[in-house]
């Protein structure tokens, strides 16, 4: 069977997304352009070979708004002719008008025929309920795929992997798996909120990074900082974190509501080997991937400073400091045997990924930490690494 789909936008020339996918799947088409008030007919044909059932779903004109395409930087507008139906916020005062008109021989309404399902998956951001390919993955809509490489399929990672059927209570296992935020709010609240100069190759590299150093922390430390902050005080370390900054982000003051909606921030970088602990800061989502990995100093003022200080129980000198964690290097230099020998060669941290392990990342980023320690902390790492390399 074949399904042919053409689409035309009377007296405009925009681009069009038209992905038309396999039988038995979902395929969507749609345009956005910036608008000039002038009005427009959007005219969309579908022509069969032979018999067979065609669904709509969703189908939807009109202006849209959204606060990141009203303050979104040029150089991420290009493609967005791409972003449908995930990006389709239609204004309630700019909503359009749709007409059906069925012409061919012995077509029938869709009344008169099986409703045809589709599988409906929520955004972790937005909370909407978006469509998906459950019968052929690989034939993404709105939400992009997580395992993609073959030495990672299945996709074991639980929330990717797994989807939960809301009417039956069945779970679904995926063999690509989904990411866990729609197209729209991985593009402006995730990728383009880390870094506006980042690639999305280096997104991937600095994401197997901030993995490796979480591993390497914990292994440090003999067990996760959530777990020890339990054992030491009987409580969760997300709760009274959450209590010592009043239930408010400490940048912008916004209140979160519960404890799932604060992002719990290190203060001081896991890129310098900080653990999460007891002087954790509690930030929203926007402040949290602005701070990124910056020191204290590079993000607080003087004032916002003091203040950290008096809440988290650090030291102003200790806020201030530029300097990596020393008891964590000096933890791994007492252990570089286990380091090189045992831990590098993790296969979380062998696989390679777009030509590169985490395992190189990790090493290459140690290199500049230990660079950062005062004198007496610091040790050739570059000249331990290279004497256990196999020749």
């Amino acid at each position: 069977m074949s399904v042919t789909l053409s689409t035309t936008i009377v007296d405009r020339d925009p681009k069009i997304t038209t992905r038309h996918h396999p039988p038995d799947s979902w395929s969507k088409l749609g345009s956005m352009w910036v608008s000039d008030a002038r009005p427009t007919h959007v005219v969309v044909s579908l022509k069969a070979t032979e018999n067979c059932v065609i669904g709509l779903w969703g189908m939807g004109c009109g202006a849209i708004e959204h606060e990141h395409l009203r303050a979104a930087r040029r150089e991420l507008l290009g493609n967005m002719h791409t972003f449908s139906p995930e990006a389709h916020f239609f204004s309630a005062t700019g909503k359009g008008t749709i007409s059906i008109r069925i012409h061919a021989d012995r077509a029938r309404s869709v009344r008169e025929v099986q409703p045809v399902r589709i599988a409906l998956k929520s955004c972790n951001r937005c909370g909407r309920f978006l469509p998906i390919n459950l019968l052929d993955e690989r034939q993404h809509l709105s939400f992009s795929n997580h395992c993609v490489a073959e030495s990672r399929r299945p996709c074991k990672h639980g929330t990717f992997g797994r989807l939960r059927d809301q009417e039956t209570g069945e779970t679904i296992q995926l063999e690509y798996g989904f990411q866990l935020e729609c197209r729209f709010c991985k593009k402006f609240e995730v990728n383009a909120a880390h870094n506006p100069q980042r690639t999305a190759a280096q997104m991937k590299e600095d994401a197997q990074r901030r993995r490796a150093f979480e591993a390497l922390t914990m292994e440090l430390y003999g067990e996760s900082p959530q777990l020890r902050y339990r054992h030491l005080t009987g409580r969760e370390l997300s709760d009274d974190v959450y209590m010592r900054f009043s239930g408010s982000c400490f940048k912008c003051g916004a209140k979160l509501p519960t404890v799932k909606d604060m992002h719990l921030d290190h203060t001081r970088p896991l890129a310098l080997l900080w653990p999460l602990d007891s002087s954790a800061t509690a930030l929203c989502k926007s402040c949290n991937s602005e701070k990124r990995d910056r020191l204290p100093r590079d993000f607080y003022d003087d004032k916002e400073l003091r203040r950290l200080a008096t809440i988290t129980g650090l030291s102003v000198d200790e806020l201030r400091d530029p300097h990596p964690n020393t008891e964590a290097i000096d933890k791994l230099k007492l252990r570089l045997d286990w380091f090189f020998g045992d831990f590098l060669c993790r296969p979380e941290l062998t696989k390679v990924r777009d030509g590169k392990t985490a395992a190189e990342l990790l090493v290459k980023a140690l290199y500049k930490v230990i660079e950062k320690c005062p004198e007496k902390h610091r040790f050739d790492f570059r000249a331990e690494f290279d004497r256990r390399r196999p020749n």
